[in-house]
């Protein structure tokens, strides 16, 4: 590197927006070790979900179409990171181009990306899935021990390589067009509890940080109600772990990353919980939120941090630590007065979302809130 070339640190950012909180810290962390901090967006969303204030001082910030970052990348630059589920790949290639180490687990990555390629790496290797007809170019193959819907029967309709719900609808399986669908998953609609678990693999190892019930579905959202997550029960989170080890095995533990695993279910034991998709970053929404509380760090710092190799604190897990959330869009949390008597802090603001709560408190409180909250804000 020449006296000229001053260590730069790119992020990249595209479709997913960024945690206010996790994305200041990094900056921080990125000037704290000497180097500058450089974001290539498009433009397409905010670089962060909550609000609308700039960050000032964070970075270079640079809009351009993405076939102008390469142009944008200093000659001093150090790492590519990324924590935008359709960059991952992206940052991999870049990184490789420039002989530049990285974390992310490239040779994994589309297991991880592709929706249909997932589900038969998850099948081959015993793990539940849902009853899918994953539909590519005119072929369809079954996975999940899938043998057709009814006619009439609801069904989920998702693109294969798409993230937060987008593309994702629910019609009668009479009603879609499976030649021309494209690459895109149809799946059996199930009703039950839905969960998620949020793990930290390191190249080879798996450590599971903690589970999620989804209060209500997040399907809710697209009708007007509320939608929200809270820590779950010790028993189940304990069962979660052990099939998001098998799940994240199963796709792959090459590289070092965190990653976000979600459940369906079709009923109220654990043997009808199934896995529907898994993606190689931190999630997005309020899981920070919740890790900040139960691990003690956010999950997007950490995600950033690790693909910079920048040294910071680690994950340490309360054991009855819960932070709850609860989204509706448009429209403000109602039901602040029922949780009044339980244990729990809460919040409720507005981002540009719409109504947010947040719950902090043990895990049995906060569970009780969010469901309450959930009652208050369901649409008739």
């Amino acid at each position: 590197m020449s006296s000229g070339d001053r260590a730069t640190v790119v992020l990249l950012q595209a479709k997913q927006s960024l945690g206010t909180v996790g994305l200041t810290e990094f900056g921080a962390a990125v000037a704290s070790s000497g180097a500058e901090l450089r974001i290539l967006r498009t433009g397409e969303v905010p670089l962060v979900r909550e609000g609308d204030a700039p960050l000032d001082g964070i970075g270079d910030e640079r809009i351009a179409e993405i076939d102008e970052w390469r142009s944008l990348i200093p000659a001093g630059t150090t790492a590519i990171v990324t924590n935008d589920e359709y960059l991952l790949g992206l940052a991999a290639q870049l990184c490789d181009e420039i002989n530049l180490p990285t974390p992310l687990p490239a040779a994994s990555l589309e297991n991880y990306r592709h929706k249909g390629v997932m589900r038969r790496a998850l099948e081959a290797a015993g793990v539940p899935v849902p009853e899918t007809l994953i539909v590519a170019n005119g072929s369809i193959e079954k996975a999940g021990g899938c043998t057709g819907f009814a006619d009439d029967e609801l069904v989920i309709v998702k693109p294969a390589a798409e993230a937060n719900l987008r593309g994702i609808r629910t019609e009668k399986f009479a009603d879609v067009d499976l030649d021309g669908l494209g690459d895109a998953l149809v799946e059996r609609l199930l009703e039950g509890p839905q969960y998620h678990s949020e793990v930290l693999v390191t190249n080879g190892t798996l450590t599971h940080l903690f589970s999620g019930l989804y209060i209500r579905s997040l399907l809710d959202l697209t009708k007007g109600g509320g939608s929200g997550s809270a820590r779950t029960d010790p028993a189940t989170e304990t069962q979660l772990a052990e099939l998001a080890l098998r799940t994240c095995t199963a796709l792959g533990l090459d590289g070092t990353f965190t990653a976000h695993v979600e459940y369906l279910s079709g009923g109220d034991t654990f043997d009808d919980v199934v896995v529907s998709e898994v993606c190689a970053r931190a999630s997005g929404g309020e899981v920070p939120f919740q890790s900040r509380e139960i691990a003690g760090i956010d999950l997007e710092l950490l995600n950033l941090r690790i693909q910079a190799g920048l040294d910071g604190d680690e994950p340490k897990i309360d054991a009855d630590a819960s932070g709850g959330w609860l989204w509706r869009v448009g429209q403000p949390i109602a039901g602040a007065d029922r949780i009044e008597h339980l244990p729990v802090d809460a919040s409720f603001d507005q981002i540009r979302l719409g109504g947010r709560a947040r719950v902090t408190g043990r895990t049995r409180a906060v569970l009780a809130a969010l469901e309450l909250l959930a009652q208050a804000n369901e649409v008739p």
